[in-house]
């Protein structure tokens, strides 16, 4: 079993339990007391869980992904706009890969208006949306579905993604650091996130201001791999000194 999967399996656990002592994560993960003090460091460390004499308990239930239903009118507006600004970077002509953030949904409306592209998607919301457009060629990505954030993700996925080779990919976060890069709480969505990335020439992260500073669980990519980034006007300025000074050309959606 990897790290990653490991603690998701950890945090699961303390979801269901409240709080779970070292012992009781050891018989449950089955590995050794010391593997389980490391991993609570490390998602202490991230703010994710809180250490207890002899256990652990989660620190914050934020900390933990929200579902698609949780997250698509919250910040409603400023997505409208990174999406409509994020779909302009988009050429006639090219191919482009979308994930399944509710940011990276708000550009559909606006893809419509192009001609002869290409959009890769493992959203089932986008495919809904994107159906019986006639100068758009749609390609949906099999994989297991996720209920929570209606997408397709997993081994299939990224196989499938191995195949492709897009002009741009389109990635939404749920948390945005200099240190963690952009992160996301599951590990089967990362993975997914990393091969579509790897799949494209060009990264263009859509975050709303309220991604930066935040951290969850798994990192997507460091921020060193981000070309573009596309926000809304309420990023703290010194923050956006810092991103164009790692060479992210960075665009403000108002």
């Amino acid at each position: 079993m990897f790290p990653e999967e490991r603690r998701q399996k950890l945090i699961s656990a303390l979801e269901q339990n409240s709080s779970m002592s070292v012992s009781e994560l050891v018989n449950l993960l089955g590995v050794s007391e010391a593997t389980i003090r490391r991993d609570l460091n490390e998602l202490q460390h991230l703010g994710i869980i809180r250490r207890t004499h002899g256990g652990a308990l989660l620190a914050s239930p934020s900390k933990f992904e929200p579902t698609y239903v949780d997250k698509k009118d919250r910040f409603l507006e400023q997505k409208q706009k990174i999406g409509r600004v994020a779909a302009a970077l988009v050429e006639n002509g090219e191919t482009v890969i979308l994930d399944a953030g509710t940011t990276t949904l708000q550009m559909i409306k606006h893809l419509k208006e192009k001609r002869n592209i290409t959009v890769i998607t493992n959203s089932v919301n986008a495919i809904a949306e994107l159906d019986g457009d006639e100068d758009l060629d749609l390609v949906m990505i099999g994989g297991e579905f996720r209920f929570s954030t209606q997408a397709l993700v997993g081994p299939l996925t990224v196989e499938n993604l191995r195949n492709f080779h897009a002009d741009k990919v389109f990635v939404a976060a749920n948390g945005c650091t200099f240190e963690e890069g952009l992160t996301t709480p599951n590990i089967s969505e990362a993975h997914t996130k990393r091969a579509m990335v790897q799949a494209g020439s060009q990264v263009i992260a859509v975050l709303d201001h309220s991604k930066f500073g935040e951290v969850s669980l798994n990192t997507i990519i460091p921020l060193k791999e981000v070309n573009v980034l596309v926000t809304d006007d309420g990023l703290d300025g010194k923050v956006q000194i810092e991103l164009e000074k790692l060479g992210i050309e960075v665009i403000i959606a108002d």
